[in-house]
């Protein structure tokens, strides 16, 4: 398992192992884009361009460190709050609500050492059948940080 195959099972489980650092500080941003909105476009649910360049996993998770700044995890947060807007209008209610619950385990699991336990296995291809729907654009307004534009 290489690192963007982690982190796109990160960003589709909508999990990030806790960090000690927060999210999002102004009194540490950097910034370093000046426009006001990204518009990150994905593909059953993996990110695959950011205003219509085309990206790998890596790529997105390093353009948006550099465009949102901050401190901690910024890049992979953004990425996961745009993934959760895009499965909240495109996942049925009652398969988000328990996919809501898998995730929660699949963070669990892989922040104690479960990587290669049979059931990340198992909690992966559930994720990955309930992504089949979640491709579009989310459009996210930088001014805000981290906050979907309406």
């Amino acid at each position: 398992m290489n690192d963007a195959d982690f982190c796109r099972r990160a960003v589709q489980a909508n999990a990030l192992v806790p960090s000690a650092n927060p999210i999002w500080s102004p009194a540490t941003a950097f910034v370093g884009c000046d426009a006001d909105q990204v518009v990150i476009t994905f593909d059953e649910g993996v990110p695959v361009a950011i205003d219509g360049e085309t990206v790998t996993m890596l790529q997105a998770v390093q353009e948006l460190n550099w465009r949102v700044g901050g401190t901690g995890q910024p890049g992979a947060s953004t990425l996961i709050a745009a993934h959760q807007r895009l499965e909240d209008g495109t996942v049925e209610p009652d398969l988000l609500r328990f996919k809501r619950r898998v995730e929660r385990r699949w963070a669990k699991l892989v922040g104690n050492g479960g990587w290669s336990s049979p059931l990340r296995t198992a909690l992966d291809a559930f994720i990955a059948t309930s992504q089949e729907r979640v491709s579009g654009e989310v459009r996210l307004d930088l001014r805000d940080r981290l906050t979907p534009a309406a």
